[in-house]
């Protein structure tokens, strides 16, 4: 996994959200949804679904992720990841 987009577990409303606005785009039940759900894993998660991602975090989140980010956060670990070290998920 890239540098900034490691594995974390955490609780909350904002992670809660998160992996419904996974489920939702890979239209999986939300209790499919782990910190190892990802382009590796999940079939559903293909290159398009993940633009869809990435977009829908931008919007929903109010961020910006650099096209390091986009390529390399690919797993709901990682972006929670990524979304913690933005201070989204706090």
């Amino acid at each position: 996994m890239a540098a900034g987009c490691a594995d974390v577990r955490r609780g909350g409303t904002a992670v809660t959200e998160l992996t419904e606005l996974v489920a939702g785009i890979l239209l999986i039940p939300v209790a499919e949804v782990n910190e190892e759900t990802g382009t590796a894993t999940t079939a559903a998660w293909s290159s398009l679904q993940h633009v869809r991602i990435i977009a829908r975090i931008e919007e929903t989140y109010g961020v910006r992720l650099t096209a390091r980010e986009a390529r390399t956060c690919r797993s709901v670990g990682a972006l929670r990841v990524m979304l913690d070290e933005k201070g989204k998920l706090r």
